[in-house]
């Protein structure tokens, strides 16, 4: 009696664990049907608060502002090739010279040419005025005034024709001489004396150090805020304690495929102090120093790709809203003024500070959570020119 009782009892036991699996199984189910999804991840905006720009540094590269590729626009031999590289020169300076003796003899030809069809055009003019009185008296044919004034016609032609060729000519020989078409640093030479060279090719190349400029890279998510920038702080890697003040002065209107960020060009003065002088391919930092903090809450300006309408197929537009505190997205009507720069102006329904979602905005529904970027979650810090 006793081994069936023990194999009772294990069966028992058995089906009891059994039961309690498929109860866990069951109830671990039911928790992960129950379970929130993960947050949306979305491109977001903080509109109309230029001090965001601040809390960035971007890097870039420094440029000469202008600079410039000289070449002789005929072909020759080199005679002379005065400038090397590193030197500085003023605007109008000789930097190199063909040999003009080709030039100067077409010159020479040519102005002969032009003393023999001049002399030719009065020939032919004087024999027009003997003709003209004797055929209108009828002593000669009407025949023989039109030859007359044929022959006028070509000599007046050919002068013309000789004359343009001489000015091209002329030209020409200036040509042969090349000078400087600013104040600036000659950086490369690249022919040598006596070495025969083509027409367009470099001969020098030379960089106007004056003025500088960098381009810096901005996320979709700021570039609306750049036309608010009031100056910028530059800093570069061999002059660490150098501070540069620089300016806005170009802001790209498409953004790159790969990375999503639009260019903007800084312009700045060069060191007043030449041992600390930027040279081109140096590079530096780039931080927002002062910002117009009362025209951005005027401007309030979205990327197009942030606008929707509020209902397909309906007027109204509309834009994502998203509440930082419990990061819930909501959309919110608006209306819209001009196209800026940078994006839409938006006149009516959103407020400065407030983020408006820029990408991933398609399949979001009213109330869905989302994840901001992490800027969003980073105290913004003062900006000169900003309310701290």
């Amino acid at each position: 009696m006793t081994a069936p009782r023990q194999g009772l009892r294990a069966l028992v036991a058995v089906a009891a664990g059994m039961g309690l699996l498929l109860i866990a199984s069951g109830c671990s189910d039911q928790d992960k049907a129950k379970a929130p999804a993960p947050p949306r991840p979305v491109s977001a905006m903080q509109v109309g608060v230029a001090t965001a720009l601040g809390q960035r540094q971007f890097p870039g590269l420094a440029k000469a502002a202008q600079e410039a590729m000289l070449a002789f626009r005929v072909s020759g031999q080199i005679a002379s090739l005065p400038v090397r590289v590193g030197q500085r020169i003023e605007a109008g300076t000789i930097v190199a010279t063909l040999d003009e003796s080709s030039y100067l003899s077409d010159v020479t030809r040519l102005q002969a040419d032009l003393d023999q069809a001049n002399a030719d055009l009065q020939m032919k003019s004087d024999q027009y005025e003997r003709v003209m009185p004797l055929v209108k008296s009828g002593t000669y044919p009407k025949a023989r005034g039109d030859d007359a004034l044929s022959a006028r016609e070509g000599a007046a032609a050919r002068v013309q024709s000789v004359r343009s060729a001489l000015r091209r000519a002329q030209i020409d020989l200036e040509q042969t001489v090349l000078k400087a078409p600013f104040e600036g640093r000659v950086v490369a030479v690249y022919p040598e004396v006596f070495e025969e060279i083509r027409a367009q090719q470099q001969i020098v190349r030379l960089l106007d150090m004056r003025r500088l400029e960098a381009v810096i890279d901005v996320p979709e998510t700021l570039i609306t805020l750049v036309p608010l920038v009031g100056s910028i702080e530059a800093r570069f890697d061999a002059y660490p304690g150098l501070v540069l003040k620089g300016e806005v002065v170009e802001i790209g209107t498409e953004a790159s495929q790969l990375t999503r960020t639009f260019p903007v060009t800084i312009a700045m003065d060069q060191s007043s102090d030449a041992k600390f002088t930027i040279l081109p391919g140096m590079a530096g930092s780039f931080r927002v120093a002062s910002v117009n903090e009362g025209e951005a809450a005027k401007q309030i300006v979205v990327p197009p790709i942030a606008v929707r309408p509020l209902e397909p197929g309906k007027a109204p537009l509309a834009v994502w809203v998203v509440d930082p505190a419990t990061d819930k997205v909501a959309l919110r009507p608006i209306e819209v003024g001009r196209v800026v720069q940078g994006g839409i102006q938006v006149t009516q329904g959103l407020k400065a500070g407030e983020w408006v979602v820029t990408a991933g905005a398609n399949s979001l529904t009213d109330g869905e959570i989302v994840r901001l970027p992490d800027e969003a979650a980073e105290p913004a810090k003062p900006v000169e020119g900003s309310k701290s």
